[in-house]
């Protein structure tokens, strides 16, 4: 072995020299003694929403009531939440009758209701799932009342 690599070897015999691009840093592993991250974690999600939190608390007089209610629903709609559906009470009439006749509806039928109730596709496959989710709730519970009704029934006998 050449001195140059001997000498190369015996320094690389220690710790390695931290390297901004390695596991350690990347993880935030490689902290320095008063246990401080070296480098603050990347996280574009969270400086996006703190820093237009921030700026929407600082106009806050700036704007009007509703102004800042539009704004919050945009914001959170760019923190990855969609705007809350509110359906009507014609088209929860409409998906409760075809919920009697088919609760599980194929593609066909809910587009065919998308269209005519003026709504996605995928809200009113949301709205199905969660309708056969309260039915199946609200038959557990039936299931349990009956079970207390009998259980205080053959107490009292």
């Amino acid at each position: 072995m050449s001195p140059s690599l001997q000498e190369g070897a015996r320094l690389g015999e220690g710790k390695p020299s931290p390297c901004p691009f390695s596991i350690e840093s990347i993880l935030g592993l490689d902290q320095k003694k008063d246990c401080v991250p070296s480098m603050k974690p990347h996280r574009p999600w969270a400086d996006t929403c703190s820093s237009s939190e921030e700026s929407v608390l600082k106009y806050e007089d700036y704007f009007s009531p509703s102004e800042r209610l539009s704004l919050k629903r945009e914001l959170s709609w760019y923190r990855g939440r969609r705007p809350r559906t509110a359906f009507t009470q014609n088209q929860i009439e409409v998906l409760e009758n075809v919920f009697r006749v088919n609760c599980y509806p194929g593609i066909d039928i809910r587009e065919d209701l998308a269209r005519k109730l003026n709504l996605e596709e995928d809200r009113i496959q949301i709205w199905f799932q969660n309708r056969r989710a309260k039915l199946k709730r609200s038959h557990r519970e039936s299931q349990f009342l009956m079970a207390k009704k009998n259980f205080n029934t053959d107490l009292l006998e």
